[in-house]
């Protein structure tokens, strides 16, 4: 509880900071760490960088939410929310203390997939819990879905292995089985942060599994710039095969397969908790929201083997307690990727994003091609409209779905296309939304 307390006093202390600066107030920002944020490009305002021109922004009339199903269609703390392929309309939501149902938001009917309460008793912190779950694309011959979550005693990431029981059917919908568990990955957490988790099956049969720097400030062990650590990446596994004594296989093209002096599973790196991963069905570009520290809010394209900055960089600017740390790797600091848009906290803009998909649905043709996506502690939901020049992307304009209103609870953790790519989106309280013209 304590540690509850200490995240959510540390959500405030950024809101009254946001107060601050939009009120025009000096400011002189000290970190955890005990470094002034005094210096560097924007030493003028107390900041480490110039404050970049905002995105403009302008509200899209005629979207709204819409409630889906009444309070025993409600999921709390909802963690990951995906199809089920070969089942028409049905979905299974992840619930963080560990309630896994299927569900049919069409209809409202919902039925468990798998009860994971027991193994998540203990787990009582801000961030732990149930963070991930895809199905394996083959799911209708080999009945196999792919679960991350977090354990302590010691504290500790997992993705497994797990498959549906034999011929078990319930109004079309599946039932897991608890005791085909395969351990994939078991890494150990530093600290009780930042997990990651995010899961999603691309186009090339790999399994995409994203893992935070394991927290708390600063990613005071630079774990997420470290090639040789896991933390802080995106991994790409082959899982129908076996590299040695892995209980996985590496793909032969991943970008450090070869490379001794990196570990052979990432991908991406240079992240600091990657909360939302989507292939783009159409363009088959991998998106990644990360969530900042103090002032940024990133949507990134991921590349394979690139480095997002984190933590050397937190958004567009270094982070201070970073400055002049030695690149683990030559010339990593000058091939940093920007991300595509960084929202700031500096503007009020909002202090946890929530990834996020490319809409390519049906209902809403003013959406097309934009990525949505949403802020946990100001309870908007975007649509950001993007311009694509060869392999790269320019964001042009933000819109405005939702905003929280006075009164209304409405701290979005899940955003998601449903089963006709339709926005759903699941607030921390339980409830389900649909984002759809009104």
């Amino acid at each position: 509880m304590a540690f509850v307390l200490s995240f959510r006093f540390e959500r405030v202390a950024r809101l009254l900071l946001v107060l601050l600066l939009a009120e025009g107030l000096p400011l002189r920002a000290v970190t955890e760490t005990g470094l002034a944020l005094n210096s560097g490009p924007g030493a003028g305002s107390g900041l480490p960088g110039e404050l970049p021109p905002a995105l403009p922004e302008t509200r899209m009339d005629g979207v709204g939410l819409t409630r889906v199903g009444d309070e025993a269609f409600e999921f709390d703390s909802p963690a990951a929310a995906v199809p089920i392929p070969g089942k028409p309309g049905w979905m299974v939501v992840a619930m963080q203390r560990g309630e896994l149902w299927c569900v049919h938001p069409a209809s409202g009917k919902k039925q468990m997939f798998l009860d994971f309460r027991r193994r998540m008793q203990g787990i009582i912190l801000f961030e732990e819990g149930v963070h991930g779950i895809v199905f394996h694309p083959q799911f209708a011959s080999n009945g196999q879905f792919y679960l991350s979550y977090s354990q302590n005693d010691p504290r500790r990431s997992l993705l497994v292995e797990m498959s549906v029981k034999p011929g078990h059917v319930k109004s079309g919908v599946v039932e897991a089985d608890p005791t085909s568990e395969r351990v994939l990955i078991e890494l150990p957490q530093p600290l009780a942060e930042h997990w990651g988790g995010g899961l999603t099956f691309g186009p090339d049969g790999c399994l995409y599994y994203g893992i935070g720097d394991g927290g708390l400030r600063d990613d005071p062990y630079r774990l997420a710039q470290n090639p040789w650590s896991l933390n802080g990446k995106v991994l790409r596994l082959d899982v129908d095969t076996r590299t040695g004594s892995l209980p996985y296989g590496i793909p032969k093209d991943n970008p450090f397969a070869h490379d001794q002096m990196a570990r052979a599973e990432i991908w991406a790196m240079g992240l600091r908790n990657p909360w939302g991963l989507h292939f783009d069905p159409m363009t088959r570009d991998l998106w990644c929201a990360d969530v900042g520290q103090d002032f940024w809010e990133e949507i990134n394209l991921l590349q394979a083997g690139g480095n997002y900055g984190w933590s050397d960089r937190d958004g567009p600017w270094p982070l201070p307690a970073h400055v002049g740390a030695k690149a683990h790797r030559d010339g990593a600091a000058s091939s940093f990727i920007e991300p595509v848009h960084a929202y700031s906290r500096l503007r009020g803009e909002g202090l946890c994003i929530i990834g996020g998909f490319v809409y390519r649905g049906k209902k809403m043709p003013a959406l097309q091609g934009q990525y949505v996506f949403a802020d946990w502690a100001m309870g908007r939901v975007w649509s950001l409209e993007m311009a694509r020049e060869g392999e790269r992307y320019t964001a042009l304009h933000r819109h405005l779905l939702h905003e929280r209103v006075e009164g209304e609870s409405f701290n979005p953790t899940v955003i998601v296309p449903d089963p006709d790519g339709e926005p759903l989106a699941l607030s921390q309280d339980g409830s389900v939304f649909r984002v759809e013209l009104k």
